[in-house]
């Protein structure tokens, strides 16, 4: 941190299930909420989903359960896909074949510095952040869905919905 406060540029890795819960796991260990305003300047959370065969996948009309989330995630329902139970020789009888990265990235905001120096709740911080254009990990796993790329019973394995 005090080498971030310098100017210099520090990448590091950090477990947390999402972007904003990042300030919390540093202020456990001990980093005061000043420093980690002062010096973070972005946060890329990430997991990795995967990819729904595009030989064999299967279309569908989302409805019920799967319609509320995904209109409530992105504002979109219509035509998403699931996996083909036998699945094919291109995807060895998987349905699914390779992965795809899904990505949450929380950018500083004069907002979110005020915030985390008055020692904010994770929850408020991630309402700042969306507020200041931040996609979250479960929208950017419905859009997945929605292009075709994924499942919806991929992306909630990995991401839970948004609060």
């Amino acid at each position: 941190m005090e080498a971030a406060l310098t100017g210099h540029l520090l990448i590091s890795t950090l477990h947390t299930n999402d972007a904003p819960s990042t300030v919390a796991r540093l202020t456990d260990m001990g980093v005061e909420p000043f420093m980690i305003s002062s010096s973070l300047v972005c946060v890329c959370a990430q997991r990795l989903m995967r990819r729904v065969c595009k030989q064999c996948k299967v279309p569908y009309e989302a409805e019920g359960r799967v319609k509320d989330i995904m209109s409530k995630a992105i504002g979109w329902t219509g035509q998403i896909f699931k996996a083909n139970p036998e699945g094919c020789p291109k995807c060895n009888g998987t349905g699914y074949q390779g992965r795809v990265g899904i990505h949450e990235l929380m950018t500083m905001s004069p907002e979110l510095i005020e915030a985390i120096n008055k020692e904010a709740e994770t929850a408020v911080l991630k309402k700042l952040a969306i507020n200041a254009g931040m996609k979250t990990l479960h929208q950017a796993s419905m859009l997945k869905v929605k292009e075709g790329v994924s499942t919806f019973e991929e992306a909630l394995s990995h991401v839970p919905p948004d609060m």
